[in-house]
């Protein structure tokens, strides 16, 4: 179990996702893409593991908001909010989560490009000013320069989760917890999430090779 490797469960049944969640330290559960009845979510939240909660929506914001609450009252350690949910649900989550002590990262995903460095320093500075105790910032990159604007990002902010996705995007994000990330993301085999995500055990093997080269 790497302390540094957050391991995405979606898109699996309630044993497998029990299963993977007993293996690691840090994992991240993706309610949207989990048909779990709330007794299963409460069980995966409350085992005293290091949980972050995720829920994506582009519109259905009440259900978002209702998953949050139940999340954060099953005793999630964390919640992970998309920037673009409207502000009205993304406070009243923010604040909900942190007068249970739940962590809030505030994320910033683009599928299509890597904005370039001053848009991307804007938004951290939004998140920050938004209640987020991380920010993550994951865009896509189509070029190796993509990946080199996301990482500069960790000279100057810490609390930041900052990569590339993509075949690309794969390097920084093995780079990503060797320059300050709390952590990376990694999937279950065979099952990403989202583009250019490695499986657990890769990460794993390479981060070991890599800090020890370091």
């Amino acid at each position: 179990m790497h302390p540094k490797i957050c391991l995405t469960i979606g898109n699996v049944t309630y044993d497998e996702a029990l299963k993977h969640l007993n293996d690691v330290s840090l994992a991240e559960i993706r309610m949207d893409l989990l048909d779990f009845s709330n007794e299963q979510f409460s069980s995966l939240f409350s085992r005293g593991k290091c949980v972050i909660a995720t829920y994506r929506s582009d519109n259905h914001f009440d259900v978002l908001f209702s998953k949050y609450s139940q999340a954060i009252e099953f005793g999630c350690a964390c919640v992970d909010i998309d920037i673009n949910v409207p502000e009205v649900y993304r406070d009243k989550i923010a604040d909900l989560a942190h007068s249970k002590g739940c962590k809030v990262v505030l994320s910033y995903h683009n599928y299509e490009k890597t904005p370039e460095h001053r848009d991307l320093i804007r938004l951290i500075d939004k998140m920050r000013t938004s209640g987020a105790d991380i920010v993550k910032i994951a865009c896509m990159a189509t070029s190796t320069e993509d990946c080199s604007r996301v990482l500069s990002l960790y000279e100057n902010h810490t609390k930041l989760v900052a990569f590339c996705m993509g075949k690309i995007g794969k390097i920084s994000r093995l780079s990503a917890p060797l320059l300050g990330a709390p952590f990376t993301y990694a999937s279950i085999k065979g099952n990403e999430v989202a583009p250019g995500q490695m499986n657990y055990d890769v990460v794993e093997s390479m981060l070991k090779m890599m800090e020890v080269g370091s």
